[in-house]
Order: C-alpha cells, then sequence, then structure tokens
C-alpha cells in the first residue's frame, strides 16, 4: 500500500504564502550582502548594490540566485 509523504512537499509549500515569501527574500538579502562583502565591497556598496539589483532584476531570480549562495557554508 502506497502512502502519502507530506513532508516530501512542505518545503513547496512553506514560500506559497506571505510570511514565507519575507522570509525568503530576507535571507536572500542577506546573502547577497554577505557575498559582496566577501568580494571585497564596502559594507554601504555592498547593501546599495543588493538593493540596486533586487529593484532592477525579476524578484523571483534574484531571490532563487541569493538564497542558494550560502547553502551549507557560513559565512561570519
Amino acid at each position: 500500500m502506497k502512502t502519502f509523504n507530506l513532508n516530501k512537499f512542505r518545503k513547496k509549500a512553506f514560500y506559497e504564502d506571505g510570511k514565507g515569501q519575507v522570509q525568503r527574500q530576507t535571507r536572500a538579502m542577506m546573502n547577497c550582502y554577505k557575498a559582496k562583502l566577501a568580494s571585497g565591497m564596502s559594507a554601504q556598496e555592498s547593501w546599495a548594490g543588493c538593493l540596486e539589483e533586487y529593484n532592477i532584476g525579476n524578484k523571483a531570480d534574484w531571490a532563487t540566485k541569493y538564497a542558494k549562495s550560502s547553502a551549507g557554508k557560513r559565512i561570519s
């Protein structure tokens, strides 16, 4: 007998509500900021660069790009 595994679909459904979208955008913004700081930009330039990139580009693609950038790595 096959059973339905809800855990398989939980992560996908997590971002469908408003709270999930805000968390995703926040995580992506912080990962963008960390990536730009690590590349040698100043704090103000990093923040402005991420904000400009967010406002110009497609929000879904931007969040996907930076949400995955520091997976498994810890930048302090």
